[in-house]
């Protein structure tokens, strides 16, 4: 979510083919690129626009060269690599400076610093491939050449949306509508989203999007775009209704456990989390303080223990979204499409109801969770819902602590230093809900 009292403060290294770097008068010297952009990284067209107005060049961003952020003052400092997107004119005063050239031009201490950075890169194995250079112009080639193939042209240039060390997602404008690509990073508990996405749309027709094309090699998916999402400040009677309509889906498959297997689901049912969790409480690396790492530990026994009692249950396991919160659900009352499966599963489906646990509004978090148990009234009686929500609560935030501790050992070291925080941040949100079971 980008929140617009945030300013991107963006330095860019523009680099051509052959190494030359794009450096702009700035006095009686020059630098790279710097713009101010309102928001954050999540507005990246932003950023490609406002330093193509700057510099007269076109470009696609590869990856993020360093990234700081200061909460106290909501300023986000940025050093990006970019490439440039065929041959303009560059603005007045602008130079091209070989690599062998880069000593002689005197530039500032933090400038210099970047420009260092961006050249002494050896890429490692984890960085995705939309982070390399050349990845664009083959995306964009197979996006173009898919839609031929199905009758549709693009009327105007591709658009780079996102990119980060998990995803990468591209727009373009079609004759028959806009249409959205995304590839994903290669992870232990990551699906193959299109593959599942391709299932679940088959499962549900309106409720999950059907993509236009996939490839499953590459982890490439491309999809008609469904609308606008429903968004972080969804009115409440709009929560009530997306989290009803999910359970409906959710119920609808406790018949359907194979299919949802077969179709690229991983299983992580109760039995999977208990043996991670376990491991996990084990780990040394957990940002947690001395005391919280002992309680935790202490609770390793219990923890497993409850999620014997939840398969246990009157609830059968279900198809579970992973990341599920309004961003990724778009759509009115007219109907929702949930998209974004990347952690797609087959578990209990209460470990599924972040959006409810972590309602901030405590007075609302009842309402939420009654309209999402409700759907569940036909399998259990009201008591023996609450007593398997309230098991739930630690494990779903521990099942989220499992998730990006995966996400972290796998991704490229300092690319996405805002994931550090999340592993201590879930296990504090179990221990306090375990606290107060």
């Amino acid at each position: 979510m980008t929140d617009q009292s945030w300013v991107a403060r963006v330095r860019g290294v523009v680099a051509d083919a052959e190494g030359h770097v794009l450096l702009l008068a700035a006095g009686d010297r020059h630098r790279p690129p710097f713009v101010d952009v309102e928001g954050t990284d999540d507005e990246l067209p932003a950023i490609r626009a406002a330093l193509a107005s700057l510099t007269g060049v076109e470009t696609v961003v590869v990856r993020a060269i360093e990234r700081s952020a200061d909460e106290e003052r909501k300023v986000l400092d940025l050093g990006l690599e970019l490439e440039p997107l065929g041959v303009a004119a560059t603005a007045e005063g602008g130079i091209w400076t070989s690599p062998t050239e880069l000593d002689e031009v005197p530039l500032s201490r933090d400038d210099s610093a970047l420009v260092a950075r961006y050249a002494a890169d050896r890429p490692p194995p984890e960085r995705p491939h939309w982070a390399r250079r050349g990845w664009f112009s083959e995306a964009a080639l197979w996006i173009e050449e898919t839609l031929a193939a199905r009758g549709r042209d693009t009327t105007a240039p591709i658009e780079q949306i996102s990119s980060w060390c998990i995803s990468s997602i591209l727009r373009a404008v079609t004759d028959a509508g806009r249409v959205f690509f995304k590839a994903t990073a290669p992870s232990p508990l990551f699906v193959d989203e299109g593959t599942v996405t391709r299932g679940l749309a088959a499962m549900f027709p309106g409720r999950v999007p059907t993509p236009i094309a996939i490839d499953p090699d590459r982890r490439w998916m491309l999809l008609d775009d469904f609308g606008p999402v429903v968004g972080w400040k969804a009115d409440v009677e709009t929560r009530v209704d997306v989290l009803s309509t999910f359970a409906r889906m959710q119920l609808e498959t406790t018949s359907r456990q194979d299919e949802l297997l077969e179709l690229g689901a991983f299983d992580r049912r109760p039995a999977w989390l208990a043996s991670q969790i376990l491991s996990l409480l084990d780990a040394p690396d957990l940002g947690l303080e001395d005391d919280e790492r002992e309680k935790l530990s202490a609770l390793g026994p219990r923890f497993a223990e409850m999620c014997e009692r939840l398969a246990a249950g009157a609830v059968p396991d279900a198809l579970v979204h992973g990341d599920l919160h309004l961003s990724n659900v778009a759509g009115n009352g007219d109907g929702y499409v949930f998209f974004d499966w990347t952690d797609a599963c087959l578990t209990h489906p209460f470990l599924d109801m972040l959006v409810v646990l972590f309602e901030e509004d405590a007075k609302l978090r009842p309402s939420l969770r009654d309209a999402y148990l409700g759907v569940w009234a036909e399998v259990a009686p009201e008591d023996e819902l609450l007593e398997l929500w309230a098991l739930a609560e630690p494990l779903a935030s521990l099942n989220q602590a499992v998730s990006y501790r995966s996400i972290i050992a796998n991704v490229e070291r300092g690319a996405a230093p805002e994931f550090d925080a999340m592993v201590p941040f879930f296990l504090r949100k179990a221990l306090a809900s375990s606290e107060r079971a």
